[in-house]
């Protein structure tokens, strides 16, 4: 019997704060016709088949808006954009799920709905990541480039106004 093993997303120091932040979100409609639009920029920026807005929620992440894939909640220790959250530069991009040694045993890869590409940008309320703006497919691509990545932090800047986050103070 081989075990394979995946690694979960490390919770920031001030957790408590950003699930603060969090809980001050406003509601959010999923069917929200700015987060589609949104939502198809990223689909042609990272020119993915999916996208969607996540907010990591306790011990869950929450797919608020998407498009592509059914909005549900899965548990934050497999959800690709704890790692989003959790990354310095707040941005994360894996050309291919399955060869990178964190992500090749996540059920989100080996099972449904198998995903091998995934680049995702923090969503900010503040100082805090609440969570992400993200595109992934059902096929490897190369490394996000520069200008996707940069814009996929304006969107993902966009989302947070949408979504009603707190700005970010300096």
């Amino acid at each position: 019997m081989t075990l394979h093993f995946f690694s979960a997303a490390f919770r920031p120091q001030d957790e408590g704060s950003r699930q603060g932040a969090v809980d001050s979100l406003r509601p959010i409609l999923p069917d929200d016709s700015v987060l589609h639009e949104l939502l198809g920029e990223t689909c042609r920026v990272v020119r993915t088949p999916i996208a969607m807005v996540t907010v990591t929620d306790g011990d869950v992440q929450r797919m608020i808006c998407a498009v592509g894939i059914e909005p549900v909640v899965l548990p934050r220790s497999i959800a690709f954009c704890s790692h989003t959250v959790a990354a310095p530069d707040g941005l994360l991009s894996v050309p291919d799920l399955l060869a990178d040694p964190r992500f090749r045993a996540n059920p989100l890869v080996t099972g449904g709905p198998a995903v091998r590409y995934y680049t995702g940008a923090v969503v900010r309320s503040g100082p805090f990541p609440i969570g992400a703006l993200c595109g992934l497919d059902r096929r490897p691509h190369g490394p996000a480039s520069f200008r996707q990545r940069a814009e996929l932090r304006r969107l993902a800047d966009a989302v947070a106004e949408r979504i009603g986050a707190q700005p970010r103070r300096c």
